[in-house]
């Protein structure tokens, strides 16, 4: 399916250029241009034949076992791939370049605040219906996932995934999406004067508020939130559930950071909202979640000894074994695990990336998502101020879920997954767009500034 997905956005992205609907919207940052771009030619060339002796001086390892192949079956080649499997490699490398053409489309897309806000609608309306599956799954084990043979961990919360920590890395990182959308109306209706003037009664502005669409709205989403937490708690995802509580620290402080400091009502609700999420957990059973956390040993074990083999993957091919070859590799090097056990997943985004693409591919996507996250919190500070109530709670919301994946990568292998890499994708784009739209008005200011010094010094020296 995902190929499929893959065609459609390479033939949407060749409409978009010929109608001239899609524009390089984040030209204005170099450093992303080139990290990405470096990524895309180093994980390509691991791809292509090179010679041999190449390849011994860069991963003698690999030569090593090539030779002996070679030998073994009778054949002799001088030209080998840093990829073991290159046809795998260029499959995922072709996905991965759909994904940078769907992040460029998006760009564009998201410069009219409509289209955000549409957009963040329609994924809070996602994670309500994954969500509200999943609490049906916690509630009746027996339920499962629809069309998938899941024989463990019945009872979990897990929506549509097939792993409850998959399904807890998409709540964990559109959740603030919505609390973007509840503050915004918030900071909206304190500018709105049937609101906030003070030459009408208290009463009368308290009944005006409660008749009006908003307060409806507002009472919608922060249900919907309600219910979308409830169900990451019951996916028992450690790393999910502090994960969510990181991104949630990292909007407060970066509303703070930015100018514009959460409300005393913002807190009161967040706090019975908070007693909300556990009363209904308690209801439900909430001696569940408390026995997953202290269930530390077998699964922590488990992913140590695949880490450490990993580790050992990587010492052997500093340049790489190729993008989707570490499940046709792991057999060779699993010494902890159960013999003839396969993995596919490092259960650790970052060791499975520096494993498949090398130090340099490595260094140039990690680096640079990084550098991207500081910009950004650099522009929050910068631009916060000046920014619509729309565009600054969103982009903050969009930041934290960013900052929540990254830590929850440390454990578990979500951007491995297709549905959770696009969602990653969409959150950079709605901050890249946020910070182009900031610096594109801060421009324009500008402009207007100095064209108004430079008319009042013409006016001067005409005076003169």
């Amino acid at each position: 399916m995902w190929s499929v997905y893959a065609v459609l956005i390479f033939i949407l992205f060749i409409y978009g250029v010929w109608t001239e609907k899609v524009d390089s919207n984040f030209k204005k940052s170099p450093l992303l241009i080139f990290s990405l771009g470096l990524f895309f030619v180093y994980t390509l060339f691991q791809s292509l034949p090179i010679p041999a002796g190449t390849v011994s001086f860069l991963n003698p390892f690999q030569h090593h076992v090539l030779e002996q192949s070679s030998f073994l079956l009778n054949e002799s080649s001088s030209w080998y791939s840093i990829s073991y499997i290159y046809s795998a490699s260029l499959a995922r490398w072709i996905f991965l370049l759909s994904l940078f053409f769907f992040f460029w489309m998006l760009c564009k897309y998201l410069t009219q605040t409509e289209n955000l806000v549409t957009l963040v609608g329609v994924i809070i309306g996602v994670a309500l219906i994954q969500s509200l599956y999943g609490l049906l799954q916690a509630m009746i084990p027996t339920i499962g996932v629809l069309g998938a043979d899941v024989s463990s961990g019945l009872g979990d919360a897990r929506g549509t995934f097939i792993n409850r920590n998959h399904f807890a890395g998409f709540i964990e990182m559109v959740w603030p999406l919505g609390l973007g959308l509840i503050l915004a109306k918030a900071r909206s209706s304190k500018k709105d004067k049937r609101y906030s003037s003070r030459s009408i009664p208290t009463i009368k502005r308290l009944k005006i508020y409660l008749s009006s669409d908003r307060i409806g709205f507002q009472l919608f989403i922060i249900s919907t939130l309600l219910f979308i937490l409830l169900a990451l708690l019951f996916s028992k995802s450690r790393a999910g559930i502090i994960g969510a509580f990181i991104g949630l620290v990292a909007y407060i402080l970066l509303c703070h950071m930015g100018g514009k400091k959460l409300s005393q009502g913002v807190w009161i609700t967040l706090g019975m909202g908070g007693v909300l999420l556990l009363f209904y957990s308690s209801a439900i059973g909430f001696e569940q979640i408390i026995s997953r956390f202290l269930a530390i040993e077998g699964h922590a074990g488990s992913r140590i000894n695949i880490w450490k083999d990993t580790i050992v993957i990587i010492k052997e091919h500093p340049f790489g074994i190729g993008l989707g070859n570490y499940e046709y590799v792991m057999p060779v090097f699993n010494a902890h695990g159960p013999y003839g056990t396969s993995y596919a997943h490092v259960h650790n985004d970052y060791l499975q990336l520096l494993a498949e693409t090398g130090w340099p591919g490595f260094i140039a996507l990690v680096g640079g998502f990084y550098v991207f996250l500081g910009k950004s919190v650099l522009m929050i500070r910068r631009f916060g101020s000046k920014m619509s109530p729309e565009r600054f709670y969103i982009t903050v919301g969009a930041i934290s879920g960013l900052i929540s994946m990254a830590f929850h990568s440390f454990f578990d292998f979500n951007l491995q997954i297709p549905a959770n890499m696009l969602y990653f994708v969409v959150l950079m784009a709605i901050v890249i767009s946020n910070e182009q739209r900031a610096m594109s008005n801060e421009g324009g200011l500008m402009t207007k500034v100095k064209k108004r010094i430079r008319v009042k010094i013409e006016d001067e020296k005409l005076g003169r």
